[in-house]
């Protein structure tokens, strides 16, 4: 138990007021704050520790010395109920610590109000989903208890209790990275667990599409056997094989961005960002496809009355059951497709970036997986010598 010494400090040889300091130990540290009250000594009852009642601000400065006491206290009992050693100065940095926010999630309700002006919908709306589910596992969850231990129990609910896959999981754990650091930044923590919580990085679906199987899909979609709406979604998607998009760049796409061998697209990730643009060579099968797709129109959206994301990913698990592909194939399959194919056949890791519209090398070394492939069967070709 903590003993807070309350007292009025004077000033000068004859002082007539004085100011309210509190001071106390905390692990044989003392610690000593003035809290700004100002007192005439005549009205200081040093009994009570409290401004008498001759002090017209009476009571709101009694006021002021009770939300220190309060918000001392709360800093001790935090600090206690988490088994966490208090010093002197983890203390004064939880004190002074921002405190307009109750909880975690009230601070990234606020922090989601600014940056949803900058991030693609889809992108922010997928932000509200991994918040919402961690919401969840712990409704009042406060800015102390995200800790490295915490961090290792809420992806092992991910994975366990909510059997998340493994690239979902660590992309859970790198939306709240975000958050979390955004709050330790803002002063709203002491430490950023994340500094040593590592997030691993795999490819970014799971699942991409063999040759093979691409060439079944094809068949199918020349065969013409499908149901009007999904030949139509069977040959979205096989443009995204073909194109290399991501599904929101692909449909905000018009034909004035095509020539007769490439086509330029703007990668859609942040708002009020300039856009930089990226230029696709246009292969066979992909201007076969454009072909069927715009016909004879020379302007305008390439891509007419698309159905939604959600409802393309449940035509997409029919046609694939139809073709007894047993992935799990929505519409992201299409871009992860072409990454694979592209790098198994060039190993040109770099060009692959640039037509991706990646930033940074590392989000296009999640497709290594494939030159590690090569190097296997590379050294093969030492086979044909002997001893």
């Amino acid at each position: 138990m903590v003993t807070i010494n309350i007292y009025l400090r004077k000033y000068g040889s004859e002082p007539t007021s004085g100011v309210v300091w509190l001071s106390f130990y905390i692990n044989r540290e003392k610690v000593n704050f003035s809290t700004k009250v100002s007192v005439d000594i005549k009205n200081w009852n040093d009994k009570k520790k409290c401004v008498g009642l001759g002090d017209k601000s009476a009571n709101d400065k009694n006021l002021i010395i009770e939300n220190i006491l309060a918000r001392i206290n709360n800093v001790i009992v935090k600090y206690r109920l988490r088994d966490r050693k208090l010093t002197r100065a983890s203390f004064l940095k939880a004190y002074n610590r921002p405190d307009d926010y109750k909880t975690f999630f009230e601070f990234v309700s606020e922090y989601q109000k600014k940056e949803s002006l900058k991030l693609e919908y889809s992108t922010f709306k997928t932000n509200l989903s991994v918040i919402k589910k961690l919401k969840e596992y712990n409704q009042d969850l406060h800015f102390d208890d995200i800790t490295n231990e915490w961090l290792d129990g809420y992806f092992s609910y991910l994975m366990h209790d909510l059997d998340n896959n493994l690239n979902t999981a660590f992309k859970n754990m790198a939306t709240i990275k975000k958050y979390v650091t955004a709050a330790h930044n803002a002063g709203y923590m002491d430490d950023n667990p994340f500094r040593s919580w590592k997030i691993k990085k795999g490819l970014p679906s799971g699942e991409y599409l063999s040759e093979d199987e691409l060439q079944t899909l094809m068949g199918i979609y020349i065969n013409g056997e499908l149901d009007y709406k999904y030949h139509k979604a069977l040959e979205f998607f096989l443009f995204l094989c073909f194109s290399s998009l991501h599904i929101g760049d692909a449909k905000k796409l018009s034909l004035e961005q095509f020539t007769d061998d490439t086509f330029t697209y703007f990668r859609i990730k942040l708002k009020n960002r300039k856009p930089f643009p990226i230029q696709v060579p246009i292969s066979d099968p992909l201007r076969q496809l454009l072909r069927n797709i715009c016909g004879t129109r020379k302007k305008g959206p390439l891509f007419e009355k698309l159905p939604s994301d959600q409802t393309m990913n449940r035509f997409l698990k029919e046609i694939a059951a139809i073709a007894c592909i047993k992935k799990n194939v929505t519409h992201k399959v299409g871009r992860h497709t072409f990454a694979t194919i592209f790098l198994r056949k060039t190993k040109d890791i770099t060009s692959l970036k640039e037509i991706l519209g990646h930033s940074d090398l590392r989000e296009t070394l999640v497709y290594a997986h494939v030159l590690n492939e090569s190097k296997r069967e590379g050294v093969q070709c030492f086979n044909c010598f002997t001893f």
